[in-house]
């Protein structure tokens, strides 16, 4: 029950930094930042705060959300080998569906936040364009370590997030490979379209 709390939670700080990305020549810890920051004001603004600008807040959200994430490496990933089996028009419906289910099932989570402090802990390269960047969120006391995954394809974008050494993406690939064995491609986008 708690790592669910705690997943749930790392969600929430992960649709966070949703807003558009600072100049490439940031590095991908202050595009991480900068991009937290401006999701956070955007949360606390009080002409926001009246259930009338609901509906308002959460487009801005949602159309800040597809700016820090890689959707078409996110995707990939969490296909894993399986993305091989389906073909360009399956992989772009997959792609549009999986980041909807995400963007869809922790709306209501981000708009919860409740002043959770962030510690940004410095980053690390993984390879050719990519670095992990690490940080805590202190939740009513407790530190929660959350490491985010970018990759550089023109800008730094977010393509996995590891919660406590859970990744996101292995989480749902798993998920994913599951369903595969036994059903079509189209099969699995469906059933995700019907979540979303």
């Amino acid at each position: 029950m708690m790592r669910t709390h705690r997943f749930q939670t790392f969600l929430l700080l992960l649709l966070l930094v949703a807003a558009p990305a600072v100049a490439l020549a940031d590095s991908p810890m202050a595009v991480l930042q900068d991009s937290i920051d401006r999701a956070l004001s955007l949360l606390k603004d009080p002409a926001y705060a009246s259930p009338e600008k609901k509906a308002e807040r959460r487009e801005k959200l949602v159309a800040t959300i597809t700016g820090v994430f890689d959707a078409g490496e996110l995707a990939r990933r969490a296909l894993g080998q399986n993305w091989k089996n389906f073909s360009p028009e399956q992989r772009q419906r997959f792609t549009e569906a999986f980041s909807k289910l995400l963007q869809n099932t922790y709306l209501d989570k981000i708009e919860s936040y409740t002043d959770e402090k962030i510690n940004y802990l410095g980053e690390a390269p993984l390879g050719k364009g990519k670095v992990e960047v690490k940080t805590t969120i202190v939740h009513q006391g407790t530190e929660i370590p959350l490491t985010y995954r970018m990759i550089n394809n023109g800008s730094w974008k977010i393509y996995d997030v590891i919660i406590e050494g859970v990744s996101m993406v292995r989480n749902y690939r798993q998920q994913f490979a599951d369903v595969l064995v036994n059903e079509s491609p189209d099969v699995l986008i469906d059933k995700i379209e019907k979540k979303s």
